[in-house]
């Protein structure tokens, strides 16, 4: 067996005999400077996300409070314009417990027509699909169903904003929703 090894040891030595001193070189330049670009852009990302947190530093805190201060919503200078804006974040827990207490919330309050539902149901050949209206009926046959419950985004930033604009109840905290104002600056980047 001891053969074999440095017959291919020796067949595997055949394979390195273009390679000079200059060409590894070369080769560990050139690692060295991608390595160093990967570097450089690690940095970048980092000060462009620095810099993403002061501009909505700006744009959420710092010239709303001065504008309210102020009495201001809306100022205009040389056609560039910086009015107030209310902006709405909210999210669907990510825990399934939480996220089934949302859920739950959300009819609770009546807004169960902003839930999204997917029923999947497995059935052999020559079977029909059917529905959530009879999800349950097929879970007490003992046929294997699978749920998916969800509300988008966007669909539950415009609730949260609804029912608060109409003073009407809905958990703040359980879809850690935040309500306030934004600077809206026109002439500049941000139109």
């Amino acid at each position: 067996m001891n053969e074999e090894i440095w017959k291919q040891a020796e067949a595997d030595a055949d394979k390195f005999k273009d390679l000079s001193t200059q060409g590894g070189k070369d080769l560990s330049d050139l690692i060295k400077q991608a390595s160093t670009v990967n570097k450089q852009i690690d940095v970048l990302e980092e000060e462009v996300k620095i810099l993403k947190q002061k501009k909505n530093s700006y744009l959420f805190d710092l010239i709303p409070a001065k504008m309210a201060e102020m009495g201001m919503d809306k100022v205009e200078v040389n056609g560039n314009a910086v009015s107030l804006a209310t902006f709405v974040s909210a999210t669907m827990p990510k825990d399934p417990i939480q996220r089934e207490q949302a859920i739950l919330h959300l009819r609770d309050i009546g807004a169960s027509d902003f839930i999204k539902n997917e029923v999947t149901v497995k059935f052999g050949v020559n079977e029909d699909n059917r529905a959530r209206s009879i999800q349950s009926e097929l879970e007490e046959k003992g046929m294997d169903t699978t749920a998916r419950v969800w509300v988008e985004p966007s669909t539950l930033k415009k609730l949260v904003r609804e029912r608060v604009e109409n003073n009407q109840n809905i958990d703040m905290e359980l879809f850690n929703a935040h309500v306030g104002q934004i600077a809206k600056i026109k002439g500049g980047k941000d139109e």
